[in-house]
């Protein structure tokens, strides 16, 4: 669980990065890993990876998932500064071998992490892509 939770994590808050102090963007992004690993504790099932899927969806639309709004308070950060700066409608799927994303209801699923195809499965070449400097800010957070 360990390695999804970090993927998405990164992936979050790669989107903070340069829009709000790096000092508590950090202080923000260990509130929410604790409140991440402590959802999912539970609802971890490595040999049926789709079971409780839904529930390990973190979102940003309506309704916000109670991660963010937590982790915004318990780092001082107000939920207003993480939300102007994240995609909205994003939704994070973390499942054991796997993490992917979406932006938008409409938008595609991407695979970020997938243990079975050699882990990261970022396509930083997407022209699709709607922030770049976001994409990189994640790549380098992980290497």
């Amino acid at each position: 669980m360990h390695i999804e939770v970090s993927v998405a994590l990164n992936f979050v808050i790669s989107y903070l990065y340069n829009k709000l102090p790096r000092r508590r963007v950090n202080i923000f992004g260990e509130e929410l890993e604790k409140c991440l690993t402590e959802k999912f504790a539970g609802h971890w099932y490595p040999e049926k990876p789709y079971r409780g899927s839904a529930y390990r969806c973190i979102k940003t639309g309506s309704p916000i998932d109670p991660v963010f709004e937590k982790a915004s308070r318990e780092s001082g950060v107000a939920i207003q500064d993480i939300l102007e700066n994240l995609p909205q409608d994003l939704a994070v799927w973390v499942d054991p071998g796997e993490v992917s994303y979406r932006i938008g209801e409409k938008g595609a699923v991407k695979i970020l992490y997938n243990e079975n195809s050699g882990g990261l499965q970022f396509d930083t070449h997407d022209d699709r892509t709607a922030d770049r400097e976001c994409v990189a800010e994640f790549i380098w957070a992980l290497a």
